[in-house]
C-alpha cells in the first residue's frame, strides 16, 4: 500500500514541532558520541558545546545564550574543563571577565558531533526524503529577521533581571 502524506501541521505547531525535532537529532548526537567513547553530555551541555563551538566566548555572555545563571554556566564549565574539553581565562580587555574556548580535545568532538549530524541528516532524509531536508535546510537557512519578543523582556533580562538557573 502506498504511504500516504501526513496532513499538515495545523497553525501554531510548528515551533512545537521544531523543538521536537531538534530533541531527535539531540538525544541521537550524545547516544552516539557516547558510544564513541565521548563524556556524557546532557541537554544542557550540548548546548553550551554548540555555542563554544563558533568560537571563544565570555562566560557572561554563555549565561545569557543558554537563558541560565553565571553561577551554573561555571559549574558546567568546571565539568568540561575536568574532561578537558574547554579552557576559561581571563579576558585581555576586562580583568574581570572570563573567556571560554574548546581545548584541542573539545575541537575534536565538535568535528565528532559534526560528522554525526551529518549522518543523521542523511538517515533523516531516508526517513522522510532527501528532498524534504533540503527543503528544510533552505527554509531554515534564509533570514528570520530579529526575534518578535517584547522590547519590555529583552530590556528587563539585559537590565539584570532574574534568570532561571537551569
Amino acid at each position: 500500500m502506498p504511504r500516504s502524506e501526513p496532513d499538515p501541521l495545523p497553525p501554531g505547531r510548528l515551533a512545537a514541532e521544531l523543538l521536537a525535532a531538534s530533541a531527535w537529532f539531540d538525544e541521537a548526537l550524545l547516544a552516539r558520541l557516547e558510544q564513541r567513547g565521548w563524556p556524557p553530555l546532557s541537554p544542557t551541555r550540548s548546548r553550551l558545546f554548540l555555542a563554544l563551538s563558533r568560537g571563544d566566548v565570555l562566560v557572561s555572555d554563555l549565561a545569557r545564550e543558554l537563558d541560565v545563571s553565571r553561577q551554573a554556566v561555571h559549574k558546567l564549565l568546571a565539568g568540561l574543563q575536568h574532561e578537558g574539553l574547554v579552557d576559561r581565562r581571563q579576558d585581555e580587555h576586562d580583568r574581570r571577565a572570563q573567556r571560554v574556548g574548546l581545548t584541542a580535545r573539545g575541537r575534536e568532538l565538535a568535528r565528532d558531533a559534526g560528522h554525526i549530524l551529518a549522518q543523521l541528516e542523511r538517515e533523516l532524509g531516508e526517513r522522510i526524503g532527501d528532498d524534504t531536508v533540503e527543503s528544510l535546510r533552505a527554509a531554515l537557512a534564509r533570514d528570520r529577521g530579529p526575534s518578535p519578543a517584547s522590547a519590555g523582556r529583552v530590556s528587563a533580562r539585559r537590565a539584570g533581571g532574574a534568570s532561571p538557573a537551569g
